[in-house]
């Protein structure tokens, strides 16, 4: 599993619960060069490698299939050798000369944080330490930052999908510097939860669109029949493509707005020419799970103007329907009038669809693990919002429908399109 960044903003833990973090500008080093002087008088070497207590120097590598094939930045530091500094639930600064500080935990899997989510992937027995975005390529998304690309697609020049950029001088030097020791254990408990069938057999208490997370969306301002939100119709790899299309079919939706895919991957999807969806007006928007990025703001903007020039009924899905369908639907809903506890509630659905699939078998979410995953919309929402500008004290209390109107302004929107957005919407 790959995945969201956030080119300015970055992401730090609140507390022990929030999965969220703020800004990748901080840095924890005084000094006017964030590489200058000694480590430490306590470093121990590994392999030539400079190290301390609490800190690790060392640099991009420019190999790795973690780089080549997913556009990832691999480091030049032995997992094992990184292990007896740091330990799994960590959280740690990465400096990399040049470009920003980043805050990501220490993990063993991608899929150890949410799609978006910045990680130090440390596996085991491998040569060198991942720096990525879960559903995403952060090391062709840095270079938005400055202009300058670390890495880049291959455009089919190379045997791989991507390659280092000719123009950048390396090594880039990294330095990793312990932030908050064991601070995101708590969240690491938190997602043994978040195992998930392919079968329907495996949710013995869910409806049929229920287990293919397929919805009409009722907050307040919504009119009915108007938005659907749901997995992918098409990606069969999750055992809910089937029924998504069907219950589209049912629905008589018009007009799809894909997240995901490319036209082409789409395309190669077995079966898709001859499904419902095949025959309907879909818009392949292809976007990264990163809702502060100009792919995603862009692709966002270019989905709505179709919706706006379009009559619907619609229906927005990425794969799972969780991340971009989640916070797309979010931003609609906030538009519409919803208040941030009917928003939270229907995010949160899709968790309750998906997750906690114990020895085969669907086990509820406790009422603390859906309040943990209600957080995160909120914070993806706060800090989407406060990206663009569109900032507040207190987000549980603002007039979340004119933060709304104020946001899709600052992302292009005009006043007209936004009004004819919400007629579309509404009944």
């Amino acid at each position: 599993m790959k995945i969201f960044s956030m080119n300015v903003l970055g992401r730090v833990l609140l507390g022990a619960s929030v999965l969220f973090c703020v800004s990748c500008s901080e840095s924890t080093n005084d000094s006017d060069s964030p590489f200058a002087g000694a480590v430490s008088e306590e470093q121990n070497s590994f392999g030539g490698f400079a190290s301390s207590l609490s800190q690790i120097e060392t640099s991009v590598l420019e190999e790795g299939s973690d780089m080549l094939n997913y556009g990832h930045l691999n480091f030049a530091m032995p997992a094992d050798s990184f292990l007896q500094v740091f330990e799994y639930g960590d959280v740690v600064s990465i400096e990399l000369e040049g470009y920003d500080t980043f805050v990501a935990p220490v993990v063993g899997n991608y899929d150890d944080v949410s799609s978006g989510e910045y990680l130090l992937r440390v596996a085991k027995g491998k040569k060198y330490l991942t720096f990525a975005i879960n559903y995403g390529q952060v090391g062709v998304d840095l270079g938005d930052t400055r202009q300058l690309k670390i890495a880049k697609d291959s455009e089919g020049a190379a045997a791989t999908p991507y390659i280092i950029d000719g123009g950048i001088e390396l090594p880039i030097k990294v330095r990793i510097v312990m932030k908050e020791k064991g601070g995101y254990l708590e969240n690491l408990k938190m997602r043994e939860a978040q195992n998930q069938g392919t079968s329907i057999d495996n949710y013995p208490n869910l409806t049929v669109p229920e287990y293919a997370n397929f919805r009409m969306v009722k907050t307040t301002g919504m009119g009915e029949g108007r938005f659907y939100r749901s997995s992918s119709p098409i990606d069969p790899s999750l055992g809910r493509s089937a029924y998504v299309d069907s219950l589209a079919r049912e629905a008589h939706i018009a007009v799809f707005l894909n997240l995901t895919d490319t036209k082409a991957g789409a395309e190669s999807y077995e079966g898709f020419a001859d499904s419902y969806y095949a025959s309907q007006n879909v818009l392949f928007l292809g976007l990264p799970a990163a809702f502060s990025s100009s792919a995603f703001k862009d692709g966002f903007v270019k989905g709505l103007r179709h919706m706006i020039t379009m009559k619907g009924p619609y229906l927005v899905h990425c794969r799972e329907g969780k991340d971009r369908a989640g916070y797309v639907s979010a931003v609609l809903e906030a538009l519409m009038g919803a208040s941030l506890d009917e928003i939270k509630e229907d995010y949160v659905k899709t968790y309750t669809n998906y997750y906690n699939v114990q020895d085969d078998k669907q086990v509820k979410l406790t009422e603390e693990q859906k309040e943990w995953f209600a957080k995160i919309i909120v914070q993806n929402l706060r800090l989407s919002y406060a990206a663009e500008g569109v900032e507040f004290d207190d987000f549980e209390k603002v007039d979340l429908q004119a933060a709304t109107e104020n946001y899709l302004e600052k992302l292009g929107l005009d006043a007209t399109e936004i009004k004819t957005l919400e007629s579309r919407l509404s009944d």
